[in-house]
C-alpha cells in the first residue's frame, strides 16, 4: 500500500510539488514562530538559569527577572544565618544610558556582581575575564550588541550615566528579553551609579546556595517566614514566573501560538485539499481494488501513507531550509532556539496535522460502493 500511495503521488506531480511546497511553508513558519519564542524565553532567563543558585529572594510581587525592585542589603545576614545555606550572595539589576561614538545613546541593562565570588557574572568570554571589573570602573559589554552600541574593543573608554567607564571584556550570546544590551560590572560600582534608586546598602536580589538541595523546600519554607517583605522563590519557580509573565501577561506568548497554528493549518489544508482531489480522482481504481477484495483498512493506509510521504519530504525541506538560515538569524539579532527535541516534536505535529487532513478522503472511500462506480 506505500508503493501504491508513492505511485499515486508520483503520478500527479503537479500537486505533489504544490503540497510539498505548502507543507515546507508551514514547516518554516512553525518553527520559527516557535524557535524565536523558545530563543527569547531562553534570553530572559538566562542569567537566572546561568548561576549556581538554588534560592533567589527578590522584592514583594516581582513579575519577572528584568523588573527589580531594591530592598535592603542586611537581609543577606538572615539569610546565611540559616544553618542549611552554604552561602549567600547580592546581585543588583539597574538600567543605565550608554553614550555612543555618533554622540547617541543606548539603554543597557546593568547587571552588578561581586568579582571575587563570580555569582551572576558573565558565563561566556570571548575577551577578557568576569574578574577583571574589579576594582575600580570597569565594565563588560556582550557581542550580540555590537550593531547597537559600535565595535567592542577592549580597553576602550565609554561614558555610562555620566561616569567614565573602561571596556575590559566583551562577553557572548547573553541578551536579555527586552533587547537592551547587557552590561556587566562590579557589584559596588553597580551601588555607586548616579542613577536613583540603586544606592550603597540595596541590593535587588540575594542568591543562596544550598548545603543539601534536597532541603530546598524546607528552607525556602524558612525563608518566607523570616523575610515576609520578599519573595523567595527557588531558581526552577523564578524562571517559571518570569516565562508566564512574559508569555501571558503581555500577550507575546499568544501571538506566537496563533501565528504556529496558523501554520499548521495551512500545511494541514493544502495536504488534505491535494489528497482528497487524488481520492475523488481515482474513485474508479479504489473502487475496482474494492471489487477485488481489498479491505477498507488498506486503502485507508494507501491515504494515510499519501499524507505521510508529504509531510516527510515538505519537512525534511523546511527543516533543511530553517537550519540553512538560522546563522543568519541569529546575525540579524534575533534569538533563534532549535533543538533536535524540538525539531523531532514540530515534526510529529505537523505529520498529525498531515493525517488528520486525510480523514476527508477516508470517509469518501468508506461510503464508497464499487458496483456504482462501475454503473457510473
Amino acid at each position: 500500500m506505500f508503493w501504491l500511495a508513492w505511485k499515486t503521488l508520483y503520478h500527479e506531480k503537479g500537486r505533489f510539488f504544490v503540497t510539498v511546497v505548502g507543507i515546507v511553508f508551514s514547516t518554516i513558519l512553525v518553527l520559527t514562530e516557535v524557535g524565536i519564542y523558545l530563543g527569547m524565553m531562553r534570553s530572559a532567563t538566562d542569567i537566572i538559569r546561568h548561576n549556581d543558585a538554588d534560592i533567589w529572594i527578590a522584592s514583594k510581587n516581582i513579575q519577572s527577572f528584568d523588573f527589580a525592585n531594591t530592598f535592603p542589603e542586611s537581609r543577606k545576614n538572615r539569610v546565611e544565618s540559616l544553618a542549611d545555606v552554604l552561602w549567600a550572595e547580592p546581585l543588583v539589576l539597574t538600567w543605565g544610558f550608554l553614550k555612543l561614538a555618533n554622540g547617541g545613546q543606548e539603554q543597557v541593562q546593568i547587571v552588578g556582581f561581586n568579582p571575587d565570588k563570580g555569582i551572576g557574572a558573565p558565563w561566556s568570554m570571548i575577551a577578557g575575564r568576569a574578574s577583571d571589573v574589579k576594582g575600580g570602573r570597569y565594565m563588560i559589554l556582550d557581542k550580540t550588541s555590537e550593531k547597537r552600541l559600535g565595535s567592542l574593543k577592549p580597553d576602550s573608554l565609554w561614558e555610562l550615566s555620566q561616569s567614565r567607564f573602561r571596556l575590559v571584556g566583551v562577553s557572548q550570546d547573553i541578551r536579555s528579553f527586552t533587547t537592551a544590551p547587557v552590561l556587566f560590572m562590579s557589584y559596588a560600582q553597580a551601588q555607586d551609579l548616579p542613577i536613583g534608586w540603586v544606592k550603597p546598602g540595596v541590593t535587588s536580589y540575594i542568591l543562596a546556595k544550598l548545603k543539601d538541595r534536597t532541603k530546598k523546600d524546607d528552607v525556602v519554607g524558612s525563608l518566607r517566614t523570616l523575610l515576609r517583605d520578599n519573595d523567595v522563590m527557588t531558581s526552577e519557580e523564578f524562571v517559571m514566573r518570569t516565562v508566564r509573565y512574559w508569555t501571558i501577561q503581555t500577550g507575546i506568548g499568544m501571538s506566537f501560538f496563533l501565528t504556529a497554528l496558523l501554520g499548521l493549518m495551512i500545511g494541514g489544508a493544502i495536504v488534505g485539499q491535494t489528497i482528497y482531489a487524488n481520492t475523488v480522482q481515482h474513485m474508479k481504481e479504489y473502487g475496482t481494488l474494492k471489487a477485488m477484495g481489498a479491505k477498507n483498512e488498506e486503502i485507508y493506509k494507501t491515504i494515510f501513507s499519501q499524507a505521510l510521504i508529504s509531510a516527510v519530504a515538505g519537512y525534511a525541506l523546511g527543516t533543511a531550509v530553517m537550519l540553512m538560515s538560522r546563522h543568519s538569524i541569529e546575525a540579524a539579532g534575533v534569538p533563534l532556539y532549535l533543538s533536535p527535541l524540538l525539531i523531532a516534536g514540530v515534526f510529529i505535529i505537523i505529520s498529525a496535522s498531515c493525517l488528520s487532513s486525510a480523514y476527508f478522503s477516508v470517509r469518501k472511500i468508506k461510503t464508497l460502493d464499487p458496483v456504482m462506480v462501475f454503473r457510473g
